[in-house]
């Protein structure tokens, strides 16, 4: 059983992420889980300790409740600080798997999560962080994992099926391929039809990294693709009809392909759908 955090803000966005824990553990026939809310501790400490109060006292009100859904009954954490380092802390108190988290809001108004200080969860996170966009319609069926040509994406795909969020046959894994500008290509007498043969010999390392890596999948679910990676990732995540992309954040390992940047968190901004990241192997 693994053990999960809801870091919620009380929003409904934070009840989408709710719901999937909620699901998750039962899933998982129970196990331990928890609530933990954040208050800024920026504003006057009279009000701080008058809203910690609050609401713990209104998610003790609804942990009976939420037990009888999951069937296991959630600890309430509330605290006061920097969302980031005060979920960080929690989360390695309490031996936390798995973050789940809402999407952040669209707007400048400030809350919870301010900013975009779910992305800066994410990249600070030493635990997998589930982002939850999607309605909670059952359980997942199908995972799309975004593969660069790091460890730390092969540790994404090795970390969903650890953490039991889909079946290990329903991983399918993408390698995308940035496309070489046709001027680029004509000055280095390059035909096209070669970079069509490169992909092939791409993909075919592409599924030797994966079974040496003791991850291997059928040949069907292995695909690279060329393009622009934010856009094919997204595309190809809606024309598969998966329902959960996993990628790996490289927020300690410099700047690669799917770092909490250009790529990931365009994904992550723009994707309405759920988005487990995962962080380097410790």
């Amino acid at each position: 059983m693994i053990k999960i955090m809801v870091a919620t803000d009380l929003s409904d966005r934070s009840a989408l992420a709710l719901q999937r824990a909620v699901r998750l553990i039962r899933q998982q026939g129970g196990g331990d889980w928890c609530l933990l809310h954040v208050v800024d501790d920026q504003a006057p400490q009279a009000y701080v300790a008058e809203h910690v109060q609050r609401v713990q006292a209104l998610l003790e009100e609804e942990a009976p409740q939420l037990a009888e859904d999951a069937g296991s009954r959630p600890q309430v954490l509330v605290g006061s600080g920097e969302v980031e380092e005060v979920v960080a802390k929690a989360a390695e108190e309490q031996g936390i798997d798995l973050i789940l988290v809402g999407a952040q809001r669209r707007s400048a108004l400030r809350d919870f999560f301010v900013g975009r200080s779910v992305e800066r969860l994410i990249r600070s996170s030493q635990r997998p962080v589930l982002r939850v966009a999607a309605p909670v319609n059952g359980d997942y069926h199908k995972a799309l994992v975004a593969l660069d040509a790091s460890s730390t994406s092969l540790h994404a795909l090795a970390s969903v099926r650890k953490l039991g969020l889909v079946e290990p046959e329903q991983c399918h894994a993408l390698r995308v391929l940035e496309p070489v500008p046709m001027g680029t290509l004509a000055e280095a007498g390059i035909d096209y039809r070669q970079l069509e043969l490169k992909a092939g010999e791409v993909l075919q390392m592409l599924r030797g990294e994966l079974k040496e890596a003791g991850l291997g999948l059928p040949d069907a679910q292995v695909r690279v693709e060329q393009g622009q990676p934010r856009q094919v990732i997204a595309d190809v995540f809606k024309q598969s009809q998966a329902d959960l992309l996993v990628i790996g954040s490289h927020a300690r390992k410099g700047l690669s392909r799917l770092v909490l940047g250009s790529v990931a968190s365009g994904l992550l901004n723009d994707l309405q759908g759920d988005i487990l990241c995962v962080p380097p192997q410790a």
